[in-house]
Parts: structure tokens; sequence; C-alpha cells
């Protein structure tokens, strides 16, 4: 049966790739019991080595103490056997592959494993699950859409299905709250939630001015960094709006839209570069070259944390 206090969940995460083992670290750091599966021991070790990598990284940082390392570490308990992860399970995340028959898989056997009133998550950024996926109570079943690095970044994205209760939104809401988080609820799953949708959005139209060559990716970057930057630290776009004047946004929706970007199909550059293998910081190369792609995340990682301190800062001002 499910615990009343959110604190003392046990958590289990299927899928120790980068975005499980990063939620897995996240709970571990907030002193939950957690089951990290995944199928392949020798990847549950590299996991593991990762996690204990990362959190002497946010050590050198000053975002964790060393001392509560060895502690974070013995909250994980590494497992193949999904029967075992399930079985004690408050709460489960699954991180498999984005393939709807593995996930059928997985959610199947889940059903069988968990307790009835087990909450059974979903960390999938673009599938509908709720179309293909059949759980007996279905009401405990929701998609809890984390950011990388999850232990970094303060969003979790809920999104609902059909039959989601109440009581499971408010009990997930909790428990995100409790290690710190902040969430967004969608009430229904529609194609890349809310963040994609408007992360795609800006690219697209980004990539749309690139390959005309009206500016570079370098002054578009720094337009954005130097602008949205800032400002979303604090408010969204509709806040962004009420300051900006509602007429004024009234004349741009007048004026813009005709003549913005509206193809359906994948912006020409990303698939050029899928082509030629230049996929970013994991291969080294991407719009910009990363000669040291370690060095690259950790970078990133340092700048992330030390904005959201100063964002904190501002907020709590």
């Amino acid at each position: 049966m499910r615990k009343t206090d959110v604190t003392q969940w046990n958590i289990a995460v299927l899928g120790a790739g980068t975005m499980g083992l990063s939620i897995a670290q996240l709970f571990a750091m907030n002193h939950h019991t957690v089951y990290l599966y995944n199928r392949t021991p020798a990847n549950l070790e590299k996991a593991l080595k990762q996690i204990e990598s990362n959190l002497h990284t946010l050590t050198d940082l000053g975002q964790f103490d060393e001392k509560n390392i060895p502690a974070a570490m013995g909250n994980i308990k590494g497992t193949s056997d999904l029967k075992s992860a399930a079985a004690s399970a408050d709460y489960v995340i699954e991180n498999v592959a984005e393939r709807e028959d593995v996930k059928q898989m997985i959610f199947s056997q889940l059903d069988e494993y968990c307790g009835e009133d087990t909450i059974i998550a979903s960390d999938t950024s673009t599938m509908n699950i709720y179309d293909f996926v059949r759980i007996s109570h279905p009401e405990r079943l929701i998609i809890s859409h984390f950011f990388n690095p999850a232990y970094v970044m303060p969003l979790v994205e809920l999104v609902r299905g059909p039959e989601t209760s109440d009581d499971t939104v408010n009990a997930v809401n909790a428990l995100m709250e409790s290690i710190g988080k902040k969430t967004a609820v969608l009430n229904k799953a529609i194609p890349g939630f809310i963040l994609n949708r408007i992360t795609m959005a800006v690219f697209r139209e980004a990539s749309y001015i690139a390959e005309n060559g009206w500016a570079t990716p370098e002054d578009i970057d720094k337009a954005i960094t130097s602008t949205f930057g800032p400002r979303y630290t604090f408010e969204g776009p509709f806040a962004l709006s009420d300051f900006a004047g509602i007429d004024v946004y009234e004349r741009l929706g007048i004026l813009l839209p005709p003549v913005l970007n509206s193809s359906a199909e994948c912006p020409p550059s990303l698939t050029e570069l899928v082509k030629q293998g230049k996929l970013g910081v994991k291969s080294g190369e991407g719009f910009y070259r990363y000669d040291d792609p370690e060095s690259a995340h950790r970078n990133r990682d340092t700048k992330i944390m030390k904005m959201i301190q100063a964002i904190d800062a501002v907020n709590n001002s």
C-alpha cells in the first residue's frame, strides 16, 4: 500500500541511461530509497559510476556535501530484476526506449508486479502513452517529464491522461515539491507537451532565419541569450506581453504570422547535420564544435546551477 508521507516513498526508476540515472540520483540525494533497474548489468554498473562522478562534481561546485555521498549512493539499489525493483515501490517511473512495443511490455509487467495504488509514471518527452498503454486502475497512470540533468533542472511537466485522478496528480505534485521541483500540469497529452512544443516553434523560426542567410547561428543565439535569457528567468510569454503592452503584441500578431515559417517539415539544417553524423556535444560537433564533450557538459551544468541560484536570489528578494 502506498505510503501517505511522500518523503518516505520508495522510488523505482526503470532504465539506467542518461535520464534514468539522473532521476535516480535526484531521489537518492533527497533521502529516498531508489531501485534503479536496467536489463543489462554492465550498463547498470556504468550508471552507478556516473552517478558517483556526478555527486563529486556537485561537491566541487558547492552544491552537495561530500560527506553525504556514501549515503546517497547507499540509497540506490541497482538491479536487473524488474519485479524486485517494482514490488515495493510507491512511485515507478520508466525511462525505457521510446517505442510503443517496449513501453507496452514494461507497463504490462508493472501492472502485474506493482500494488494497486502504486503510481506508475513515464518520463517520455513526446509520446502519448495513454493511446497504447493499458493497466488496471488507470487512474494512477501519469507522465512525469523531467529535464536533463534532472538533479539540476527545476521543472517537471506532469501530463494527465483521460483517467488520471486528481489524487495521483496531487500526490506526484507533492512528491516533486518535497524534493525542490516546480511542476507544470498539462491537462491533456498533446505532442511535445508544453516545453518541447515551444522549443521547436522557436527553433523552427531561428533555423529559418539562419538557412536564409539573414543572420548566423551565432548571432541568433546571441540575440536570444541577451534578451529571452534574462527576461525568461522570471517571466513567461504571457507576463512579458503584459509589460510590453497587449496592444503591441496584437500588432505583432497581425504583422508577423503571415511571414513566419509555417513549414510542417523538419528544419533542413537538422536533417543535414544528422546525415553528416554531427549530433551535437555527444559527437563532438553540431552547430558548434566540442573538443572536450565532458568538459562542455560540466561547464553547462555549472552555468545552469549558478543561474538557478541567481534567479532564486532575485525572486526571493
